[in-house]
């Protein structure tokens, strides 16, 4: 009886080590760079059904320098045009930019779609202020 209860306490003592060190190991998780952004807060789309919207940061990630986006329908034709423009809160409201044209990327294919590019440089968006994005597909 005496060996099972010191085999009984070595195995508990083992598992509060293990415990113990998993514990320590969850607690050191960190980020490396906290002021990423990772989305908007709103979006706004007429003349077409969007199914995703990407977005091109600079290198430093602190401005938008382009815009993707996938409509479900064939928007490929040419008297198709589409534009977007953000939505801004750098003045403590949010304000709408200028609108940048877009062209397309890769023509619609069914059950894909048709994507399109919008080169937003000239925007100068910032991602801290970026709150929102309009897209018109006309």
């Amino acid at each position: 009886m005496r060996r099972n209860k010191k085999t009984l306490m070595v195995a508990a003592g083992v598992a509060v080590l293990v415990f113990a060190g998993a514990a320590a190991f969850t607690a050191s998780v960190s980020f490396s760079n906290t002021n990423t952004v990772v989305g908007y807060g709103a979006q706004t789309i007429t003349g077409a059904t969007v199914t995703s919207v990407t977005y091109t940061l600079s290198t430093d990630h602190t401005t938008v320098n382009n815009v993707a986006f996938v409509t479900a329908e064939d928007t490929s034709g040419a008297q198709q045009t589409a534009e977007v423009s953000f939505m801004d809160n750098s003045g403590g409201s949010p304000v709408e930019t200028a609108w940048a044209s877009c062209t397309v990327t890769t023509p619609y294919v069914s059950g894909t779609g048709t994507v399109w590019g919008c080169d937003v440089t000239s925007l100068t968006q910032a991602t801290a202020h970026l709150v929102g994005i309009q897209i018109t597909v006309q």
